[in-house]
């Protein structure tokens, strides 16, 4: 964490009482997940409500966010029900049903180390049991798959 990272995300959180604050982050080791970081680092400040619909989640990674304790209790509290529960992104979703905004401050004040074996890692994608057919039915049907 950079010294100067809780100073302006409380200057941010107190222009935004309802808002998650974010703020750029920088990647242990460089190469790792570079894409990701790009995308997290670069997006627009209208991108950040926009974009957190898309497969890659929340617009500022959970690691940086910063909110008041209010904030937090209206919201209410993370999904603790275990390994593979994307708790992280549950509270966002629940943060923007509750009319939340998200902020970013655009420094990167977030040294954020990639490890292999990271919880992350453990949230299951769940597919349905109809998926396989939305793409490889058709196929199958005309005697090509």
């Amino acid at each position: 964490m950079m010294p100067q990272r809780v100073r302006l995300q409380l200057e941010a959180a107190a222009r935004h009482p309802t808002s998650i604050i974010g703020c750029q982050v920088r990647r242990e080791p460089p190469d790792s997940t570079e894409r990701y970081t790009r995308w997290i680092n670069q997006l627009a400040a209208d991108q950040l409500l926009t974009q957190v619909f898309t497969s890659n989640g929340p617009t500022v990674i959970m690691p940086t966010w910063f909110c008041s304790r209010a904030w937090f209790s209206h919201v209410g509290p993370f999904d603790e029900g275990g390994q593979g529960v994307p708790e992280d992104l549950l509270f966002f979703y629940n943060h923007l049903r509750k009319g939340g905004g998200v902020v970013r401050v655009d420094q990167s004040l977030l040294l954020y180390r990639y490890h292999p074996n990271a919880a992350t890692h453990s949230v299951l994608e769940y597919v349905g049991p109809k998926a396989p057919d939305t793409v490889w039915g058709p196929a199958r049907c005309q005697g090509r798959a």
